[in-house]
């Protein structure tokens, strides 16, 4: 199952072959920024020893299918003062392993970042990007285009934000630090008692009830 965590050091190697394959993947489909992203796959990884409260990482396995960088400082060239008074997280650098894009982790990746926030009291996500295809990806994941910026050198840059909101279906795909907890202690509850005798089945029962969602899931 998927499982989304705090970053650590030692992650950086995993997270620069990850990074550097994305790079790989845009170049091959001549993206334009591709050569931005090769440039900064070491500075992009490295945030998991600059920032390894900040940065998390999704996994499976342990291998590493994606990351993101979770800020709670607004770029001031993108959003106003009485903006960045507001309480928002503010995703930066998420990058996805492009040899698994057909499952739309990315995606995912923001739906997790929503549910974080509002878990958190935090009212709003926010990110920013200088794509005008990019902006319009992020607006597939119901995040709402704020404004675009024309910034120095001719760039625009574009703001997007998504309310803050729990998004119970993570529940069928994801294993979070928060999910992590309710399950430890679910299974105490459920080996204490007659239920000890049987920890296996205990423990197969509740992960299977954490596995299966209400309704069907949805596509992400």
């Amino acid at each position: 199952m998927l499982a989304m965590r705090p970053a650590t050091p030692e992650d950086q190697p995993r997270l620069a072959l990850m990074i550097q394959a994305r790079s790989d993947w845009m170049k091959d489909k001549q993206l334009p920024s591709w050569r931005s992203w090769g440039k900064h796959v070491h500075e992009l990884a490295g945030n998991c020893t600059r920032h390894p409260s900040e940065m998390w990482v999704l996994t499976e396995d342990d291998r590493i299918l994606g990351c993101t960088t979770v800020l709670r400082t607004a770029a001031p060239w993108t959003w106003t003062a009485d903006e960045a008074a507001e309480t928002a997280y503010y995703l930066n650098g998420t990058v996805t392993d492009p040899a698994v894009r057909h499952r739309k982790l990315g995606t995912l990746i923001a739906d997790w970042a929503v549910d974080h926030a509002a878990r958190a009291d935090i009212s709003h996500v926010r990110r920013d990007c200088s794509s005008a295809a990019l902006a319009a990806y992020y607006q597939q994941q119901n995040f709402r285009l704020i404004r675009s910026v024309a910034t120095l050198g001719g760039h625009t840059t574009y703001a997007l934000e998504r309310k803050a909101e729990r998004v119970p279906s993570l529940a069928g795909w994801l294993i979070t630090s928060e999910s992590s907890a309710v399950i430890s202690r679910s299974l105490r509850n459920a080996l204490s008692g007659a239920a000890r005798s049987n920890a296996a089945e205990a423990r197969r029962l509740f992960t299977n009830s954490l596995r299966r969602p209400a309704e069907a899931p949805a596509i992400i």
